[in-house]
């Protein structure tokens, strides 16, 4: 029986524990909290078989997961990194890969046995944060990333990619480099788009409160995400800058591609349907 634990017990990191947990013969969960209270919570929601509050009782731990925003990832690595047994495997679930394995591989350059890292990222989420909204089917039909094994251990990278697959997920192995590049337009545009959209619709709505009773399904689609939460956010954002300031140019340029056809009705016809070949 593999022992895995989760630091981070929020939607993906609980869901995580949820899923593996289906698998009682296979997996033991445990997690890390800061509280006690939060400790109950986990335990009552099912998202771990034992929770603890002090690293060092993850010492025996086959592989730890860490489910917290990108701007921590690296910190917590090192920090639980003298407590993991010899063989140990550290693996994440953040929407960036990058920064966050250039500061592990440094690490681990001046402390060889220091455990391995892998990289991950499970392609799907909620725009609801928390363990409130885990759920063990979260990943079910769903592509993992993952990045690759920080001391070239291919071993390494198949139980990570095991343990996503036992989840439900499908697993697509990709560089970091390439990674960042590629989500910045699929998760972290949308994302930037979704926020600076409800910004401008809280704005208007202080000037026009009637402007809520006619939004409907296409504009909620539109900011659905804009609830995701702002830790996590930021430090991806700032992560991943160059890549995201790049699709947002060109997301303009399109738009005012379109702005510029508005007085003509072939021409704005000719844009939109250029948006829909396939």
């Amino acid at each position: 029986m593999k022992k895995v634990c989760i630091i981070g017990l929020g939607l993906i990191g609980a869901s995580l524990g949820k899923s593996l947990k289906t698998r009682p013969n296979k997996y033991h969960i445990s997690g890390i909290v800061r509280k006690k209270d939060a400790a109950k919570e986990v335990l009552k929601a099912g998202a771990a078989d034992a929770v603890y509050l002090d690293y060092r009782k993850i010492s025996d731990s086959d592989i730890v997961v860490i489910a917290l925003p990108i701007d921590k990832t690296a910190q917590i690595y090192k920090e639980i990194a003298p407590f993991l047994k010899n063989g140990a495997i550290v693996s994440d679930t953040g929407s960036i890969k990058g920064a966050v394995e250039k500061e592990i591989a440094s690490f681990i350059k001046t402390n060889k046995s220091a455990p391995d890292f892998v990289g991950a990222h499970p392609m799907t989420g909620k725009e609801k944060n928390g363990l409130f909204y885990s759920e063990a089917d979260l990943f079910k039909g769903a592509n993992t990333v993952i990045t690759g094994s920080i001391k070239k251990l291919s071993e390494n990278e198949a139980k990570i990619a095991q343990m996503w697959r036992d989840t439900g997920a499908a697993i697509i192995k990709m560089p970091s480099k390439k990674h960042d590049e590629l989500v910045s337009f699929t998760s972290h545009l949308p994302h930037l788009i979704a926020f600076a959209l409800n910004k401008i619709y809280k704005d208007k709505k202080k000037k026009a409160p009637a402007i809520e009773s006619i939004a409907a399904g296409s504009f909620y689609s539109a900011i659905r995400v804009a609830s995701s939460s702002a830790d996590m956010w930021a430090p991806i954002f700032v992560s991943n800058s160059v890549n995201t300031k790049k699709n947002l140019q060109n997301f303009i340029r399109h738009l005012n591609l379109f702005a510029a056809s508005f007085k003509d009705k072939e021409k704005i016809k000719k844009k939109i349907l250029e948006s829909q070949e396939t």
